[in-house]
């Protein structure tokens, strides 16, 4: 239930305050005095887009706050769902800034605009008379209807399982486009990883690179390796002679000073370090005249290769040449299942297909079932409100193919004169008469959705007379079991209300304000009177509004 309702700084209203009661609450005042503003101050914390352009102040931002007591509605799940913190009276706010930033907050907890609708959509339904269009939609036809027969949860499962299956037709499309080039690009695929098949992906690239620059520089390498061998060992000044010669001459003088041993001893770690040298240039000799020129022959093959698929293939490194190889063999691979993915996805299709043909039909019957008694209803509620000749009829009938709504078409008919004559309610139905059915339909809805708060923005206009007053005591009595607000230029509906508002305008400092302000019976009696009479009310209208106060009942 909406307790309380704050709005700052939008168009005409500077600060409104509005304290709700259980009930019906009814909001009257002259055209243009604000209550229109009043009500899309309020559609902005249900969610609804925000414009800067109604900022009043320009300095400061429009801020808007309803209460709600929300204990009787079993909401946890819901704020469980949106992961919100559940609070008995929540507190829901939407900013606007000056530069047009829109913040919204549940319970100081900042949400997105997506959210806050999911929300406030379980607690206020707005219905002003562009909504009767609504009438035309299959939405609001289906919506009415799987409320009445408790198929709504089975509907949004039928949904649910559409999309599933929609998406698995997509997926479907896809994999046979995807099977009819790859079977066209066959033989090309296969004569690339053909190609990239002959290279040995186990090879050590860099090793094969450094041992091939060795075979090209073999015979210069050994040629200097044989002016090293002869530099060592060339009689008869050799370096390995002539170290030998020094270590000797200094071994001489050891025993003469301390100072010539250690001189022999580095002479002779010389000559020992020379002879290592003198082994292993030897040995690298003898490796490189055993080099055998056809495995040069091979590399330089493998190599040449290599070189040339990673230039076709626009890569710079083997390391990415054998990527493109891996890739390639694996959608061959993923190619050569296709047959059977596809087989598997349309079994998959046909099962879910079979599903959705099981819950279409189950949602046919049940709606079947529901129709008679939801006519019945309707009727009633229409004779209730100065309709007693019209009578509807919901045709429900197969549809081609699913939607999100089943396999059904509906229409909703309606016949002013016994039955004699149908069209669509929505075309049939004068402005006064879709008033009047929408507030039927809305009540019916509201009864089965659990709607804490319903606001009707002038349900009753195009009636007057005794259909007024039906109208106006079906919206007592609806009230008696939901909250209610009302905005009317009736008297006969002013008068039901359990709470009264008065919108008007007053100048200060020399700006045009919207006001707000409860009535107490006597400026209720007042302002009766003025909607009967007009200003100022004679002292017969006075008594007259007095007396519709008092027998209301």
């Amino acid at each position: 239930m909406l307790e309380r309702l704050h709005i700052r700084n939008y168009a005409l209203i500077d600060r409104m305050d509005l304290d709700f009661s259980p009930g019906l609450n009814v909001i009257t005042g002259e055209t243009g005095t604000g209550k229109s503003i009043m009500l899309k101050g309020l559609s902005l914390i249900l969610g609804k887009r925000a414009d800067k352009e109604a900022i009043k102040d320009k300095d400061a931002k429009i801020v808007v706050e309803g209460e709600f007591d929300i204990r009787p509605y079993g909401l946890e799940p819901l704020f469980e769902a949106l992961d919100l913190d559940w609070e008995p009276h929540t507190v829901i706010r939407r900013e606007i800034t000056p530069s047009g930033k829109s913040r919204a907050f549940v319970n100081d907890t900042p949400v997105r605009l997506e959210t806050l609708e999911t929300l406030t959509s379980r607690l206020v339904d707005i219905h002003s008379q562009h909504q009767q269009e609504r009438l035309r939609t299959r939405a609001f036809r289906f919506d009415l209807l799987d409320a009445m027969a408790g198929t709504a949860d089975l509907r949004r499962e039928f949904a649910r399982k559409r999309r599933d299956y929609l998406n698995l037709l997509r997926e479907l499309d896809q994999l046979r486009r995807r099977r009819d080039e790859a079977a066209a690009m066959a033989d090309y695929r296969a004569y690339q990883l053909a190609e990239l098949e002959q290279i040995d992906w186990d090879t050590d690239w860099e090793e094969a690179e450094a041992r091939l620059r060795r075979f090209q520089h073999q015979e210069e390498i050994l040629e200097k390796l044989a002016e090293a061998h002869r530099d060592i060992e060339e009689e008869p000044y050799g370096l390995s002679e002539r170290l030998r010669r020094l270590h000797r001459l200094l071994e001489s003088l050891s025993d003469r000073d301390e100072e010539f041993r250690e001189l022999a001893a580095s002479a002779e770690e010389l000559v020992l370090g020379l002879d290592d040298l003198h082994a292993r240039l030897t040995d690298a000799a003898a490796r490189y005249e055993l080099m055998d020129q056809s495995e040069k022959a091979e590399l330089e093959k493998k190599l040449d290769k290599l070189f040339a698929l990673m230039h076709k293939h626009k890569v710079q490194t083997p390391r990415e040449l054998k990527a493109l190889y891996e890739k390639w063999t694996a959608e061959s691979l993923k190619d050569a299942q296709l047959d059977e993915t596809i087989a598997l996805k349309e079994k998959e299709a046909k099962k879910l297909r079979e599903e959705l043909e099981a819950m279409a039909e189950e949602l046919r019957q049940k709606r079947l079932k529901t129709i008679p008694g939801l006519e019945k209803e309707i009727q009633d509620l229409l004779a209730s409100l100065g309709m007693e000749h019209s009578r509807v009829r919901f045709e429900l009938t197969p549809a081609e193919s699913f939607d999100e709504f089943g396999k059904d078409n509906l229409k909703i008919l309606l016949s002013p004169d016994k039955g004699r004559t149908w069209g669509d309610m929505a075309k049939t139905a004068s402005g006064g008469e879709l008033s009047r059915i929408m507030l039927a339909l809305k009540y019916l809805l509201s009864r089965h959705l659990r709607l804490p708060t319903i606001i009707f923005d002038e349900i009753d206009a195009g009636i007057s007379g005794d259909v007024a007053r039906k109208t106006a005591r079906l919206l007592r009595d609806m009230s008696r079991h939901m909250q209610f607000v009302v905005i009317t230029h009736l008297p006969q509906t002013a008068v039901m209300g359990d709470t009264h508002f008065k919108v008007y305008k007053t100048e200060e400092g020399g700006k045009i304000l919207s006001r707000v302000k409860a009535l107490d019976r006597e400026a209720r009696i007042r302002e009766i009177a003025e909607m009967i009479e007009g200003k100022p009310p004679s002292e017969s209208a006075l008594q007259h509004a007095a007396h519709l106060l008092e027998s209301r009942e």
